[in-house]
């Protein structure tokens, strides 16, 4: 038996990709408005993780040392966009934004440090 699927390229155009948001915070006031922020503009589907600088582990010690982490607050989007302090941009989950963060804050893999 042989099942045919027809799915039309706007459908796939329209499919969310769902990305996990990874915030370094010192649970200051800064690093709290960029949770929240973040919070507010994530759709359902993304994954809004907070690691708190304050209750280091050695976990936490590797991560940091991963993506290069100095300063917080610090956000990775997917281990590959880094965005280091309070952006200039609103956090609205769009496929465009993170289009253009991985334009202008992408990492590769030589070149963690950047931002």
């Amino acid at each position: 038996m042989v099942i045919k699927i027809q799915i039309s390229v706007g459908v796939i155009n329209n499919m969310k990709q769902h990305h996990t948001i990874e915030i370094f915070s010192a649970n200051c006031p800064l690093c709290k408005h960029i949770t929240d922020d973040i919070e507010i503009g994530k759709c359902k589907g993304c994954n809004q993780i907070i690691y708190n600088v304050n209750e280091m582990t050695n976990e936490l010690k590797l991560k940091m040392k991963e993506y290069c982490i100095k300063a917080v607050p610090t956000t990775i989007i997917d281990g590959n966009i880094k965005v280091v302090g309070i952006p200039d941009f609103p956090w609205v989950c769009r496929d465009e934004l993170y289009m253009k963060l991985k334009r202008d804050y992408g990492m590769n893999n030589n070149n963690k440090n950047n931002n």
